[in-house]
């Protein structure tokens, strides 16, 4: 879908619109949306969830325990972005919500987050905190990835716990990008910026996006007056689909890259992506792994992702 200027087909009547893209997370999105139902009070809203043909039986299942949830079911895997734009397209809130699958709402988060924003009008998107699993407050990056942090992850040696430092006081404030776990946007951005880029099939599309709307002269806001409960992972770290993660995220970087870095840059790093690859290929641990399915599919992986280009493909 071109991005471009976007206007909204329905009217605004609702405080938000929830919209929650799955692909084969049943157990844990149950959770989710009875999490929602449970904490969010005081404010008028409607759940949309977007399902990239699951085959978990995603669909008739929240079909049937909550039948007042909009369901997209999806016939093939049509990636985040476009999901997530499908959702947006059915929308009738003044704002719009993107919350994933894997997290759960501890307390009342969404109402406190309409309330700050109603107050502070000056900011167009809001990110709330992230906690784990035991309530230990996660590291979020704030700040715009540079090329010299890309070539730190392309290399493996970024340390992520580095971001709850970096992260500063924990207060509401400003701030250049926020999780794309939870996050709140006001209706007049995506009319005025657009949709989500749909070549991120997954990652990379809140960075694409925040930059968009920093563009276009909008404010963000980092908001750890409430947070969302985050499972890391549930939602990715699937098995079957571990290689297809891997390889769309590899693609979804490279154009990344070539959309916001130079052209030196973009060369650079994905010719650092392939040795990378490489010396993958070439390592011994491949050939003495007890496991040797594991070997088989570590081979193949870096095989094709060594001879292969860095174009948008669908699961």
């Amino acid at each position: 879908m071109e991005i471009s200027k976007f206007k909204f087909s329905r009217p605004a009547e609702l405080d938000v619109s929830i919209i929650i893209v799955s692909f084969n997370t049943r157990e844990i999105l149950l959770r989710c949306l009875e999490s929602i139902k449970k904490q969010t009070r005081g404010i008028s809203y409607e759940v949309i969830v977007v399902d990239n043909a699951s085959e978990d039986k995603t669909v008739e299942t929240v079909a049937k325990k909550f039948r007042d949830i909009d369901v997209i079911a999806n016939k093939e895997n049509r990636g985040f972005s476009a999901a997530n734009n499908q959702g947006i397209l059915l929308s009738r809130g003044k704002k719009i919500a993107f919350l994933n699958p894997d997290t759960l709402l501890t307390e009342n988060s969404f109402e406190k987050i309409l309330m700050y924003m109603k107050e502070h009008p000056e900011f167009s998107i809001l990110g709330s905190g992230i906690v784990d699993k035991n309530n230990k407050l996660c590291p979020i990056r704030l700040w715009e990835d540079t090329p010299q942090d890309a070539v730190l992850k392309v290399l493996n040696l970024y340390d992520p716990s580095s971001e709850l430092e970096k992260m500063g006081e924990m207060k509401a404030k400003e701030v250049q990008v926020i999780s794309g776990c939870c996050f709140v946007v006001v209706r007049e951005l995506i009319e005025s910026v657009g949709l989500m880029d749909e070549n991120y099939f997954l990652y990379n599309e809140e960075d694409d996006f925040c930059r968009r709307a920093r563009k276009n002269g909008k404010k963000i806001c980092f908001f750890p007056e409430t947070a969302v409960q985050h499972l890391h992972g549930q939602s990715t770290h699937q098995n079957g689909h571990r290689e297809k993660v891997i390889v769309e995220a590899y693609r979804s970087n490279i154009y990344f890259y070539s959309k916001y870095y130079s052209y030196f840059w973009n060369l650079f790093l994905q010719f650092l992506y392939k040795m990378t690859f490489l010396v993958g290929l070439l390592s011994p641990k491949i050939f003495y792994n007890k496991d040797s399915r594991t070997v088989d599919k570590s081979f193949s992986l870096k095989v094709k992702l060594l001879f292969m280009s860095p174009v948008k493909n669908n699961f």
